[in-house]
């Protein structure tokens, strides 16, 4: 693939090499560019607790919540839609009612304390939480990890982490959607840009390149982690 001793072999036909060449000459890749590297998404370790279903109802200051095996009454203001990456399609996400329990301000930290209603929904869950391979002493045992990517600050575009042309969409600033761990996010400054990126993820031409340097997922699925901005 590159001059990385570490760097994987490509088996392609010469024309394709040629072409594969061609477009790396053109551009250097995202990570090297000002927008930067693209995050992982919100890690739960434990979705029963934290992924719920419920109505759409906005106004409503508690929410009944749904999961496998319970319906409880959760404060409204710790619910934010969820997005997973298996829903997502070009510029567009499949209709859902998944929410996830957020519990954490809008700086991103834990809360120090959780409302009684949520508390009481995560309490049946605290020593597995406790257990999570990511969770600390330090940090109260309903931490979720990797919450950077659910800032919404900023323009964001998100894509699905497996598949050899991941389809993409863009959530404007002020979009509360925290996307799962089976995304990855990047994070733009404006409209443009979010628009820009989640063009070429559409297109046949990131779609051909994913398809010769993704490596091996599950059910033969292609992961791509790095991508080449023309």
């Amino acid at each position: 693939l590159d001059h990385d001793p570490a760097s994987p072999s490509l088996l392609a036909p010469a024309h394709v090499r040629d072409a594969f060449d061609r477009l790396a000459a053109a551009g250097p890749p995202l990570t090297d560019t000002p927008l930067g590297t693209p995050q992982l998404g919100v890690k739960c370790g434990l979705n029963d607790a934290f992924v719920v279903r419920a109505p759409s109802t906005p106004d409503a200051p508690i929410a009944t919540v749904h999961s496998a095996r319970r319906t409880a009454r959760i404060e409204r203001t710790l619910l934010r839609p969820l997005l997973r990456g298996e829903t997502i399609t070009p510029w567009h996400a499949n209709a859902s009612e998944e929410w996830i329990l957020w519990t954490h301000d809008i700086t991103g930290a834990p809360l120090r304390n959780l409302p009684p209603l949520a508390h009481s929904w995560l309490l049946p869950w605290r020593t597995r939480l406790g257990r999570r391979a990511d969770a600390h002493s330090r940090t109260p045992w309903w931490t979720l990890f990797r919450t950077a990517s659910a800032r919404t600050d900023r323009y964001r575009v998100v894509w699905a982490d497996l598949g050899r042309n991941p389809p993409a969409l863009v959530l404007p600033a002020g979009d509360s959607t925290v996307a799962l761990n089976t995304c990855y996010v990047l994070p733009c400054a404006n409209a443009t840009d979010a628009h820009a990126v989640a063009t070429l993820l559409n297109s046949p031409l990131i779609a051909a390149w994913l398809r010769l340097i993704a490596e091996p997922a599950r059910g033969a699925i292609g992961k791509a982690e790095e991508l080449q901005l023309v």
